[in-house]
């Protein structure tokens, strides 16, 4: 492949937050291993050697859902009128090329796994990536597009931390009820997504949250599970005052602007509130680790 294929849907460059974002719960991990009752590296220097292999490992898997996600027919009419800056729609590469891609980034993905820990959670992603763009998982039922996207980003979760604490650790059943947890926020609130991209998913024929019950409903689906898990999952995590504030006040953000700000713009930057407040929440564990 050409060097400008790669770098056209690089992760590191075209989707900088999705990197950061899905790093972060590998490196919150490793770093509040006591929270979660697994002990990764006991030398500091063994601890940082570690956060650049959640990054490539992050980065690698990302790459493939970017490419998988982005080259079918259906994507690029999508992306046509939502995102006509991405590299199919714009012209610099043809979804043959994209194709050829996966090829190599697939295979690629697996053996950084097998070496770094994590290949379980690179195959389920590659799974829940089949069934998502190519099986049609995001475009016939809602639900399902909320469940599928709750399984792959859990899975990158999962990945993250086998990563961060080495492919011979085993996670601790704390490990899974937390991710449980941010599966059942991710699924909940998720459909947030699908507000600034009505146009495009109208055209592709999803069939989405908004495009079936409408904007009214659709926003207070998103407002009530968002003030919910901003309060329950701190106090999942027993933290204080302090630790409540973070995810209160930027959930309260979302919920009020989801609710007030009713137009496509606006809804693209609740969106990336999202994000910064899913951050937040995998935040949390080590607010948790520092109090105790």
């Amino acid at each position: 492949m050409e060097p400008t294929q790669t770098s056209a849907f690089s992760p590191g460059l075209a989707d900088t937050p999705s990197t950061i974002t899905k790093t972060v719960f590998g490196c919150v991990a490793l770093l509040s291993s006591g929270a979660f009752g697994v002990y990764g590296p006991a030398e500091p220097f063994g601890t940082l050697s570690r956060l650049p292999l959640i990054m490539a490992w992050t980065w690698i898997n990302l790459l493939g859902e970017v490419v998988a996600n982005q080259r079918r027919a259906g994507s690029i009419i999508e992306d046509t009128i939502n995102k006509p800056w991405r590299p199919l729609p714009s012209k610099r590469l043809t979804p043959d090329e994209a194709r050829h891609l996966l090829l190599w980034i697939l295979p690629s993905s697996y053996l950084a796994g097998v070496v770094l820990g994590g290949s379980d959670a690179s195959v389920a992603l590659m799974v829940f990536s089949y069934m998502y763009n190519d099986l049609g998982g995001a475009n016939e039922n809602w639900l399902l597009r909320n469940l599928l996207n709750a399984c792959g980003l859990s899975s990158f979760s999962f990945g993250a931390a086998q990563v961060a604490w080495g492919p011979r650790s085993t996670l601790s059943k704390t490990v899974y009820a937390w991710i449980a947890i941010l599966a059942a926020v991710i699924s909940s609130t998720v459909q947030l997504q699908d507000l600034p991209d009505i146009e495009g998913d109208k055209a592709r024929g999803r069939r989405t949250m908004p495009l079936i019950y409408g904007d009214t409903p659709v926003r207070w689906s998103v407002c009530i599970p968002a003030l919910f898990w901003s309060f329950y999952c701190p106090f999942y995590w027993n933290l204080d005052l302090f630790g409540y504030l973070p995810s209160l006040l930027l959930g309260s953000i979302i919920a009020a602007r989801t609710l007030i700000a009713r137009y496509s713009e606006a809804d693209a930057v609740t969106w990336k509130l999202w994000c910064a407040w899913m951050g937040i929440l995998y935040l949390l564990p080590l607010l948790a680790h520092r109090r105790n």
